[in-house]
């Protein structure tokens, strides 16, 4: 029994080390050009490995509205293990220009690994336009969904048709016979 669970030991720390090897850290934002005023989505993602000692850019031309929110998740179907961890952070520019998230690191395994740098352009806001930075998230999951036809849909009790009881005829309440005179 125990050499069972040593042999199994080293097949995960074998996967786990193979894994290390396709290792692939990301940076991407919600978009590249916000209106002044508003803030916009950065996710940092590891791929394909356990990471550690995660080492954010300086974010010194944006105010940090929230961050690091973590997400990660691991499967394992059929021998092949896939993992990811996302590091997400909302960001408001301090001014309008041109501006740089620069590369962020994590180590994975034995390498420090960092993203690429991104531009983000920050335009004037005179009409104060509010926008959601969520939305092309939103409509990605959206177009997923939709493209299923053979699923069902989630406004099936809109579409339901229940039956509908007779209404019965209002009748007019009875007048009282009580019999009033004038003097």
């Amino acid at each position: 029994m125990k050499a069972m669970f040593v042999c199994g030991l080293i097949f995960l720390a074998g996967l786990t080390a193979s894994g290390q090897e396709n290792a692939k850290f990301t940076v991407e934002v919600s978009t590249d050009s916000v209106l002044f005023g508003n803030y916009f989505q950065v996710q940092f993602t590891l791929e394909n490995a356990s990471g550690t000692d995660f080492r954010p850019p300086a974010f010194d031309e944006f105010d940090v509205i929230s961050g690091p929110n973590m997400a990660s998740s691991f499967s394992m179907s059929n021998g092949k293990v896939s993992q990811s961890v996302t590091y997400t952070y909302y960001l408001k520019p301090r001014e309008v220009g041109n501006y740089y998230i620069h590369p962020a690191s994590i180590k994975a395994g034995e390498k420090i690994i960092e993203t690429n740098a991104k531009e983000v352009l920050v335009v004037p806001n005179p009409d104060n336009i509010i926008q959601n930075p969520d939305s092309r998230r939103q409509k990605s999951m959206d177009d997923w969904f939709n493209g299923f036809d053979a699923m069902p849909r989630f406004d099936w009790p809109n579409r339901l048709e229940l039956p509908v009881p007779p209404q019965e005829e209002r009748k007019a309440p009875p007048k009282s016979k009580k019999k009033t005179t004038r003097i």
